[in-house]
């Protein structure tokens, strides 16, 4: 019974033959480390959250940025202390914010819940805001929009 050395053997040593094969292999896996790598940069998930209906109206008519738009219309998650930790980029608040008469541009949830801060919360069913600190898209912003 031949054994696996006995073949190496009688094809041959490690020559220059096999070297240059081997180089060359080598050699057409190089253009596509640099795709392998672009997948990091191009598959990051820049921060976000829900995007709520007429949030953005109230934020233009109050004059908030959208970082304020972002504390009045995302819950924050629960950490294990109990206290608020970030933001959640799943759920939003079921608020009709452009159907109450009621809201006021000085902390509307407050006025809605009357201080108890127990709002029911929907999925994102309408998109999402993006929060860019780079002027690039990336392949999950634009599948998501």
């Amino acid at each position: 019974m031949l054994t696996y050395d006995d073949i190496l053997s009688e094809a041959g040593e490690f020559g220059p033959f096999q070297k240059w094969v081997i180089l060359l292999l080598c050699l057409t896996g190089v253009p596509f480390a640099t795709l392998f790598v672009g997948i990091v940069f191009l598959g990051f998930t820049p921060e976000h959250w829900c995007r709520s209906p007429g949030a953005a109206e109230l934020r233009e008519m109050c004059g908030w940025s959208p970082e304020e738009e972002r504390n009045y219309s995302v819950p924050r998650l629960p950490q294990l202390d109990g206290s608020a930790g970030a933001f959640s980029s799943c759920e939003r608040y079921q608020v009709e914010w452009n159907g109450s008469a009621a809201l006021s541009c000085h902390d509307p949830v407050a006025r809605l819940t009357n201080g108890s801060q127990q709002l029911p919360l929907t999925t994102c069913e309408n998109g999402w805001h993006w929060q860019h600190k780079e002027s690039y898209d990336t392949i999950v912003t634009q599948v998501l929009l």
